[in-house]
């Protein structure tokens, strides 16, 4: 019954953050900012079937990433990008595909390794093509905020900073560049693994319920994210056909 009400307390205090319900990434308009060539005001991300990748040790399975999550950072991307851009009447268009969202949580630790391919099309034109990547790992503990959605969004987060950053430099005059924080962001796969942990360990639970004591030793599980940097790149000037 303790471990009940402690979990309840901490749905509670966390909100939906700890079954993994990410907020939106916001991005402040960027002030004296360059001319622009062309407005952004579309964008469209695809996944697949493999797309979303979770594995838990010591604890509850939550948070796959799902459709929510990515309508959350394409609004992101598109918001921010239309604000900055939206005084210019060309058109400009980015089109994502996010192969894989890989996620490995326990009761006290999260990591992420997520490959995303996209382009920036202006009138049917691809004037950015690239694949990188995004990697988040830190501790979980609801009492300081860092729940699992609150890490989810961090890994949200660098998926838009980069896609915005690369989307304002190739469109502005003169050419701005790292017009946002982009943290957790790798241009490739090495560099991405490199960065996070092969494992993840849950730590010790204990108490008393039914009247009886019980004690969870802790697990230990392999991120495995270096099995996971395999993709189809996507062919965009034929995709946008």
């Amino acid at each position: 019954m303790k471990h009940l009400l402690f979990l309840s307390l901490s749905l509670i205090l966390a909100g939906c953050g700890v079954t993994g319900t990410a907020s939106k990434t916001e991005f402040p308009l960027l002030t004296n900012s360059p001319v622009f060539s062309a407005n952004v005001n579309s964008v469209s991300i695809i996944t697949d079937e493999n797309t979303a990748d979770n594995e838990s040790y010591g604890a509850f399975n939550w948070g796959s990433f799902d459709t929510a999550d990515k309508n959350t950072i394409q609004q992101s991307i598109l918001n921010t990008l239309n604000q900055n851009t939206s005084n210019v009447l060309t058109k400009a268009k980015v089109h994502a595909k996010i192969h894989r969202y890989s996620q490995v949580i326990t009761n006290a630790s999260y990591a992420s390794f997520v490959i995303v391919d996209w382009c920036l099309e202006v009138n049917g034109e691809i004037i950015r093509d690239e694949v990188f990547y995004a990697g988040h790992s830190d501790e979980l503990n609801i009492f300081t905020g860092k729940t699992l959605g609150w890490a989810k969004g961090q890994t949200h987060k660098a998926i838009s900073s980069r896609i915005i950053n690369q989307s304002i430099q190739s469109l502005s005059d003169p050419s701005l560049k790292s017009a946002y924080p982009e943290n957790n962001v790798f241009l490739n796969a090495k560099d991405a693994v490199a960065a996070l942990p092969t494992q993840l360990t849950s730590v010790v639970g204990a108490g008393f319920s039914g009247g009886m004591y019980y004690y969870v030793g802790p697990t230990t599980g392999n991120t495995n994210f270096n099995q996971k940097s395999v993709y189809q790149k996507v062919n965009w000037q034929q995709e946008i056909q």
